[in-house]
């Protein structure tokens, strides 16, 4: 009896585990017609760029997360350097999971009568932002979802994870100003989190994400 209770509470334990935790992978699509091996440089967008108008967090997470993509590709031994002399340029998008306001759409039911039924749907306003926002983003960076299909895992396509909590990387060709890889993975930040577990928990991410650059 009390192994087969063992047993029970084992197997809902890795199950809970599993569904609370991140993906052990980050999804990633690249544009298989770019030379990635001859890359040994990159370039931030500076904050007075009118490129930087795309992101829309602050500038405490902007430095977070611009100090974890610093930090591996510095393992890639690949320089920082000035926009027009990097071979590529990092852009970064966060969609965020705060939900700053519910508006209630008011209606009427059949017989007139005003009541819980009466409110057909809600409108998360910073759901709808974000929206908004990311798609402004992918029209800044010229994303193309179709010419990034093949990952650098197989040659299927993915799906590239733009769920609220979501940390989206591109890599930009400076030439032809568009994304030619773009990799995601959730960092879902709790309130009650201080800024050194925000860090880590953007870190792996980042750790996550820049595993699957193209090998050469």
């Amino acid at each position: 009896m009390f192994f087969y209770r063992f047993i029970l509470l084992s197997v809902i334990f890795f199950t809970i585990s599993a569904c609370s935790s991140a993906p052990s992978v980050a999804s990633a699509h690249y544009f298989r017609y770019f030379n990635f091996s001859n890359v040994a440089s990159y370039a931030f967008y500076g904050r007075n760029d009118e490129n930087f108008d795309y992101q829309n967090i602050s500038d405490v997470m902007h430095n977070s997360i611009e100090i974890a993509i610093e930090s591996e590709l510095d393992k890639k031994a690949w320089m920082l350097k000035k926009l027009d002399e990097a071979d590529l340029v990092v852009t970064y998008f966060w969609v965020d999971t705060v939900k700053d306001k519910i508006v209630p759409v008011k209606g009427k039911n059949k017989r007139g009568h005003r009541g819980a039924s009466d409110i057909e749907k809600y409108k998360n306003i910073k759901q709808l932002i974000d929206v908004n926002e990311l798609k402004h983003y992918n029209r800044g960076v010229r994303y193309c979802a179709e010419c990034l299909k093949l990952s650098n895992m197989d040659n299927k396509s993915i799906t590239i994870n733009t769920a609220p909590g979501a940390l989206i990387i591109d890599l930009i060709d400076p030439k032809s100003k568009r994304s030619v890889w773009r990799s995601s993975y959730p960092v879902i930040v709790k309130e009650k989190e201080n800024s050194q577990e925000i860090q880590q928990r953007i870190q792996r991410a980042v750790v996550e994400m820049i595993k699957q650059y193209p090998k050469s």
